[in-house]
């Protein structure tokens, strides 16, 4: 029996010690509201160094302010050099209201074939499989000539400011890659010939649009006395609502993919809409991927205003997430809003970044492995790929400017069920645990083939 297919094995011997650690990353209700103290993330960190000590690996977790915890763990190789990353974060978004949920948001039950729980699909399953895998190495007693590193952050949720972005300042040694593996890509796609493998190379930048409207106040029984703000910002949302982004498919996703499906036909700014209904019929993600690729979105998601049920606001404020493709800078955001707001008295706005648009190249190293890790686990040969643009922020971008390349990529297994609601940041979140486990092998052949 050759080293992978000894760490296969292992992987699927193991399968019921990943359900548990994902159900105990879960039960642990890390819950990131953006206004501290929150997140509560270094109880599990504390879990997991513990759960690490038993099989002989050395963590440590990095305080970075009340309550947050990093964990970085790591095997080390011959030579330490090269090194892998494999990055997660174990923040989960708020549950708005447990009632419509199946099943209790921090049970971690097992139904139908699939874990439910908040973070189940953003990130801990991820999280989970990345450290099963080094675990299955240590067991497997596999020589590394690189370095393996994990690093389970905090605050993703928010920014990173007490996760990733922390451990680049304060600890930038423990973390430091040549190759980084993170969330974002992954799902299988059906085409013919198929199934594609997605590898986010990028992502999208990130805004936050705060627009502040002003009026006059007055009593409420003499409305014509005032100027109500709230009339304001109901013609702010109809022109948001109506707004008609600038379509481009100029990405080499668009190129690949057609080539991939086979179309008669490029991708076009006119029948990008269309090709994204199809797709999302086989595949959610693969639909919504193919518009968010294609423009700027710009979502209101906040508002407020007023101070008493009796009087005119006069102030109201409202605030909108803006996603930019690589080639939108500033400027291009400002002329949009510019439009948007024209001829609406009293209207004032800021741009405040999260992310600017970011990539590694495409043609690596770790894409070579990452391709020949997935075939492997998969025991498919002749796969196909697609780079592609992550339309959300993640803690890549936080790590690519030291240097290293960085992939989303957390592959379901061949057979996924992609039209399935995974529930990211919604109700009855969930993660099949067949992807559980093929992440799990994809990572360890990872390692083996990038490292040993």
């Amino acid at each position: 029996m050759t080293e992978l297919e000894r760490l296969l094995q292992l992987a699927d011997e193991t399968a019921g010690e990943g359900i548990d650690l994902l159900a105990a990353l879960i039960r642990f209700e890390t819950v990131n509201t953006g206004v501290m103290p929150t997140g509560n993330e270094l109880p599990l960190c504390q879990y997991l160094r513990g759960w690490l000590a038993r099989e002989g690996i050395e963590a440590q977790v990095l305080e970075s302010g009340q309550n947050r915890g990093n964990l970085v763990a790591r095997l080390p190789g011959s030579l330490g050099s090269p090194r892998l990353l494999y990055m997660g974060h174990t923040d989960v978004v708020p549950v708005e209201d447990p009632r419509e949920w199946r099943y209790p948001p921090f049970s971690a039950t097992v139904a139908d074939g699939r874990m439910w729980g908040r973070g189940a699909a953003d990130m801990k399953a991820m999280v989970a499989a990345e450290l099963m895998a080094m675990v299955i190495l240590r067991r497997a007693g596999v020589r590394l000539r690189g370095d393996l590193i994990v690093a389970a952050a905090a605050d993703e949720e928010t920014g990173g400011q007490y996760g990733f972005g922390w451990l680049t300042a304060h600890a930038p040694e423990m973390i430091r890659a040549d190759y980084a593996v993170n969330e974002g890509g992954g799902g299988p796609i059906p085409v013919p010939g198929g199934p594609a493998y997605s590898i986010a190379v990028g992502e999208k930048g990130r805004l936050e649009l705060h627009i502040r409207l002003r009026g006059k106040s007055t009593h409420a029984a003499s409305p014509w006395m005032g100027d109500n703000v709230s009339y304001k910002l109901g013609e702010v949302l109809r022109r948001l609502e109506n707004w008609k982004p600038e379509i481009d498919v100029s990405s080499e996703f668009f190129t690949e993919l057609a080539k991939l499906l086979q179309l008669s036909e490029p991708v076009t700014p006119e029948n990008v809409d269309t090709l994204a209904d199809e797709l999302a019929k086989t595949s959610r993600g693969l639909g919504s991927e193919a518009r968010g690729i294609s423009r700027m979105t710009l979502t209101p998601t906040m508002f407020s205003g007023g101070v008493k049920s009796n009087s005119v606001p006069a102030v109201c404020e409202l605030v909108c997430d803006v996603r930019t493709l690589p080639w939108q800078d500033e400027a291009y955001v400002r002329r949009q809003v510019d439009g948007l707001l024209e001829g609406i008295e009293g209207a004032e706005y800021e741009l405040i970044y999260t992310a600017v648009t970011n990539a590694s190249p495409y043609d690596t190293p770790l894409a070579a492995a990452i391709r020949a890790a997935t075939e492997a686990a998969s025991g498919k040969s002749g796969l196909k790929w697609l780079p592609s643009l992550t339309t959300g922020f993640t803690d890549s971008r936080l790590v690519r400017p030291s240097g290293a390349v960085v992939y989303g990529y957390g592959p379901g297994h061949p057979e996924s069920d992609l039209a399935h609601p995974s529930g990211v940041h919604g109700v009855n979140e969930s993660c099949e645990l067949a992807d559980l486990l093929f992440m799990t092998k994809v990572y360890a052949a990872l390692a083996l083939e990038l490292l040993g």
